[in-house]
């Protein structure tokens, strides 16, 4: 059967003064997915969020913190991702040294946060911005009376509040032993994305589709939406079909790019048609990549037909947009293969996404 990451809340904090740390600790400080877990854990968690938010502060000037929950029975896996757009860090080892820290923090700076942390990793480029992402487990007993602590750092809350989300994967519904994980982000600064993912359950399949409507912001949000709501009415294994009619649809709107990909388990291959800049490439015994032939929907759609390449158990796939760098991408997703998808497609979009778009991805493994 499909394999359903744990996968519960996500939280994201926009950072640019010190009235928003104030908010994002506090916010923190009660987070649902905290509830039942020790006092000094809640501390650990919250010195992360308030050291990576104070050097946005001090060197990015402007950023956000997300927060992740992936609740198991007993534990639950916390995960801080600090991004900016600032200038970068030019000398990322003596930033990563011992007692090296921004002014006003807890005096821990970057090498306190990956101290604090099971597993953590740092970007930065010089000019683009820096991203941390820094993950640790906790124990949560369900029955412990958790008590606020907001008044052991401030006196006084705020109303304030950080956008929240859902984290949201498809249901299962086939016999398949498919996994599948999905991300998307979008461009620094908005609030809704422009790329768009949805997996669908087919007979003997999934279908896989990955849209990325033309700019960013509220207009392509509503094209990738209006989209996502076609294909959920029209799906099918004929990829030629379904792209022909989305083509019909986008006339006069300001058209996408478009990846369509059906998993066929009976006959353990994948088929892929695209338009535009959205790629797929298949792990299995040879690494094959779908191409995507020139041109938008709405605007411009070539004569194509669909491509093909085996996919066994043990095999795995990626679709993603431009926003992810290609070459990066698929040196990434090979090291980080034997993840679960969510955490392959989260960790792909988080550090490898650029700064100056929307940025999205989707991942199917099957499981042996």
């Amino acid at each position: 059967m499909l394999k359903e990451n744990i996968s519960s809340t996500s939280s994201r904090f926009f950072i640019t003064d010190a009235i928003d740390l104030r908010i994002t600790i506090t916010q923190t400080l009660n987070w649902q997915p905290l509830i039942g877990a020790s006092v000094v854990d809640i501390s650990f968690i919250t010195t992360m969020v308030s050291e990576l938010a104070s050097n946005i502060i001090k060197y990015a000037k402007s950023g956000y913190i997300e927060l992740r929950s992936y609740e198991y029975p007993g534990n639950v896996d916390i995960e801080v991702f600090a991004m900016d757009n600032g200038p970068g860090i030019v000398n990322l080892r003596q930033a990563m040294q011992e007692h090296f820290s921004s002014g006003g923090t807890l005096g821990l700076g970057l090498s306190g946060v990956k101290r604090i942390a099971d597993n953590f990793e740092i970007l930065s480029n010089v000019g683009q911005g820096t991203r941390v992402w820094a993950k640790k487990n906790i124990p949560i007993d369900p029955s412990q009376q958790v008590f606020s602590l907001t008044t052991a750092f401030y006196s006084s809350t705020s109303d304030g509040l950080a956008a929240f989300s859902k984290n949201t994967l498809i249901a299962p519904s086939s016999t398949f032993n498919f996994e599948i994980g999905k991300r998307i982000r979008a461009y620094p600064g908005q609030l809704v994305c422009g790329d768009q993912v949805i997996a669908l359950p087919l007979e003997e399949g999934y279908l896989l589709a990955i849209i990325d409507a033309t700019g960013h912001g509220p207009d392509a949000y509503k094209m990738a939406l209006k989209l996502i709501a076609a294909i959920k009415t029209i799906a099918s294994r004929n990829l030629s079909a379904i792209m022909s009619e989305l083509y019909e649809l986008a006339i006069g709107n300001i058209g996408a790019s478009l990846g369509l990909a059906f998993f066929d388990a009976k006959q353990q291959t994948v088929h892929y048609a695209g338009i535009g800049n959205t790629s797929l490439v298949v792990f299995n015994d040879k690494k094959w990549r779908g191409v995507s032939r020139d041109g938008i929907l709405g605007q411009r759609l070539p004569s194509f037909t669909e491509q093909s390449t085996t996919f066994r158990p043990g095999d795995m796939a990626i679709m993603f947009t431009d926003g992810l760098s290609e070459s990066l991408a698929h040196n990434e997703a090979s090291r980080l293969r034997f993840q679960d998808a969510n955490t392959i497609a989260y960790r792909l979009v988080d550090m490898l996404g650029k700064t100056y778009d929307d940025a999205s991805c989707i991942v199917l493994k099957w499981n042996k």
